[in-house]
């Protein structure tokens, strides 16, 4: 399963809170030379990288250039764990509408972003794949043939005529051994 640790940016703008507003802009313009990734957020954290507060694109380029970014910084950010699943994620990106998410550790320190274009490749991916286990999964077989089932999560072999559809011991999808899973 795909987690957020798959997809993350781990080159993030993040400032401390006397930082001023001009000295967060100077720091987006000269990262982004010649960088493919988009900056949508710039974010506050404390002395110890914990998440405080985010600000918008929109928000720096209307405060005043000598103003603190904790004077401008929304407080109640919405993010996202670094173990968090992809559903999960899109899920918080479908109810926030958010260009971008910041993920943070279990200690809450910033440790990057993820950004809606990458969760839907993510999902794309996931999808994919799901199909491709099911078609394998529902292939029939000769019963001649050598009736060896494997997990795809766990590796746990049966033997049957037919394939058992899910595994016995953690209840993901089997495919025939012959069947490459490439």
């Amino acid at each position: 399963m795909t987690t957020t640790r798959d997809i993350i940016d781990e080159s993030v703008p993040a400032f401390e809170s006397t930082t001023t507003v001009d000295d967060v802009i100077d720091t987006i313009r000269t990262s982004a030379d010649g960088s493919e990734r988009t900056v949508y957020y710039a974010y506050v954290v404390d002395e110890d990288g914990v998440l405080e507060g985010v600000i918008s694109l929109r928000e720096l380029l209307n405060a005043g250039g000598e103003t603190s970014v904790d004077e401008v910084a929304t407080n109640d950010v919405v993010f996202v764990q670094r173990s968090d699943s992809i559903d999960r994620v899109a899920t918080a990106f479908s109810r926030h509408k958010f260009m971008a998410l910041p993920v943070v550790d279990e200690s809450q320190e910033l440790v990057g972003t993820v950004t809606a274009g990458d969760v839907i490749e993510a999902l794309d991916e996931e999808t994919s794949k799901k199909v491709l286990r099911t078609t394998i999964r529902d292939i029939e077989y000769d019963p001649a043939d050598e009736s060896a089932y494997e997990c795809f999560n766990c590796g746990t072999i049966v033997q049957a005529t037919t394939n058992p559809g899910t595994c016995p011991n953690c209840g993901s999808d089997m495919r025939h051994r012959q069947t490459s899973i490439e």
